[in-house]
């Protein structure tokens, strides 16, 4: 998964949660009004509230780092740790930091499993710095593949917000789902699994009011890999008209995978003559495949 769209997720999650940042610190810290309310979170002193709220506001990534750093250290105890360690997590997501990703991602859901924050990026994050030639990539892929599927069932379980219209609900669960679907898509690209990755990568599509252009870019490498040259050519286009898919090399050179994409596609369309409706074949997984460019 993309930044960019990791962001529209959020954006979608925080429609469906109705929680700004300044709501959630207020809740946070707010005394307990309901019997219910006892077993929130939240501050409990002014001091540790500024403290939270002030890494709650805080935009730039290593700046927040330290802010939660010293309210942890600060706070040992404190009630509200998981959004600590969720900030300090999506922070390092900024920073393309995978190994503090998912170290902060598993804190996270140590204190609450069903954090749909941390189970959508670790789903997302783990596939992402995995291929085939990681002695381990089948450990870390099924770890991956849980995080996205328990991610499915916890939006499958959340009741609608009073605040928001029906309308409004299932265009943000619609959103959101498309994060897991990517992220299984991927995940069965890496096992070679065409058939489950063109259903996952075609749905995560489908749901996103905007696609991402990495997760099309995968599709059309689906496509093309089962000969499928014409869905593929749609799906890259599409790629291509949302901004595409463009990577620094490690020795300053500038790639546009999707462009790359699309000459393979037309050359073996060309050259070998076949049609959507003949066998899929199976071939070598393109490198580009697994990270997010």
């Amino acid at each position: 998964m993309s930044f960019r769209r990791l962001m529209i997720c959020l954006l979608a999650l925080g429609l469906l949660w109705g929680w700004g940042v300044s709501e959630q610190a207020s809740f946070a810290a707010q005394s307990v009004a309901t019997p219910n309310a006892a077993s929130q979170p939240r501050a409990q002193s002014q001091q540790e509230f500024e403290a939270y709220q002030a890494f709650m506001e805080e935009s730039n990534p290593e700046r927040q780092i330290q802010l939660v750093e010293d309210f942890l250290f600060q706070f040992p105890d404190t009630q509200l740790k998981q959004y600590a360690f969720q900030v300090a997590m999506q922070a390092y997501q900024a920073k393309n930091d995978y190994d503090r990703v998912l170290t902060y991602g598993e804190l996270t859901l140590g204190e609450n499993r069903n954090n749909l924050t941390a189970l959508l990026i670790l789903a997302s994050a783990i596939p992402e710095a995995t291929n085939r030639n990681d002695p381990e990539h089948e450990e870390k892929l099924a770890d991956a593949e849980d995080y996205a599927r328990r991610a499915l069932e916890v939006l499958s379980r959340m009741p609608r917000p009073e605040h928001l219209s029906e309308e409004e609900w299932a265009r943000a669960r619609r959103e959101t789902e498309a994060t897991p679907r990517a992220a299984l898509g991927l995940i069965a690209m890496i096992r070679e699994d065409l058939t489950l990755a063109e259903r996952e990568l075609r749905r995560a599509v489908e749901l996103a009011a905007r696609p991402d252009p990495v997760t099309l870019y995968r599709l059309g490498l689906c496509y093309s890999l089962q000969k499928k040259y014409d869905l593929a050519l749609e799906a890259l286009d599409r790629a291509s008209q949302g901004g595409g898919v463009k990577i620094t090399t490690p020795e300053g050179l500038g790639r546009d995978l999707v462009a790359e994409a699309r000459e393979f596609v037309l050359k073996a369309k060309a050259a070998l003559g076949t049609s959507e409706s003949e066998p899929a074949a199976r071939t070598t997984m393109p490198v580009e495949a697994g990270p997010t460019p």
